[in-house]
């Protein structure tokens, strides 16, 4: 009696330390809605901003840290377009611009996995990004076009800020949303609306609620 008890322990200790197996490695693919804006401080300027619909995908990594718990360093590559909408009060005249920038970034965050159940996974997540500018455009009314990036544009092409959110994972299918706040001035130099200014005079930081789906392997 006694050997069979001590079977059944030993059964039980074993499907208990394979129910408690974290996956090491899960790569992801996703895509879906960005809702940016960028917001902008000018000396001497009555400015308004406001938000700009675009898309985004990525490919995501997430590596396990520890076999102890479900806590995972996740990054990967995301492709993303942002930008927003520009009103300037300026001569008793009114004018608007939609810049259309679209960057390469790349995350590094961190995120923990609660399984409800064996049906559900909640993944709050929250860490950093770098990003790079591939190209943009400034899209004036009726004022034609400038590009962003480059020698003549006003942003730099690097971006740098923080992120946070949380991801629902049932049965492989990921839903998530994320917030971005941009931590770097974007402003370069040259022109704002033709109005020259000093570097310090102008600010311009990336916002950004993302949402999307996805598929993890």
């Amino acid at each position: 009696m006694k050997n069979y008890t001590l079977l059944l322990l030993v059964l039980l200790l074993a499907g208990n330390a394979r129910a408690q197996q974290y996956e090491k490695n899960i790569l992801g693919v996703r895509a879906g809605l960005n809702v940016s804006k960028l917001t902008i401080s000018v000396e001497d300027m009555r400015i308004s901003t406001g938000w700009r619909t675009g898309f985004h995908f990525a490919v995501s990594d997430q590596v396990l840290l520890t076999r102890r718990l479900p806590l995972y360093l996740e990054t990967g590559v995301d492709f993303s377009s942002r930008g927003g909408k520009i009103a300037l009060a300026q001569y008793g005249e009114v004018y608007q611009a939609t810049p259309r920038p679209f960057y390469l970034q790349v995350p590094l965050l961190f995120n923990y996995h609660f399984n409800i159940r064996n049906l559900l996974t909640i993944q709050p997540f929250a860490g950093i990004y770098g990003g790079v500018g591939l190209r943009g455009r400034m899209e004036f009314d009726n004022l034609g076009k400038e590009e962003l990036f480059g020698d003549r544009g006003m942003l730099y092409r690097l971006d740098f800020g923080v992120r946070a959110g949380v991801g629902f994972v049932v049965k492989r299918i990921y839903l998530g949303i994320s917030y971005d706040i941009g931590c770097m001035n974007q402003f370069r130099n040259g022109s704002f609306f033709s109005y020259e200014s000093r570097t310090r005079a102008i600010e311009i930081h990336n916002d950004c609620l993302s949402v999307m789906i996805g598929y993890n392997f």
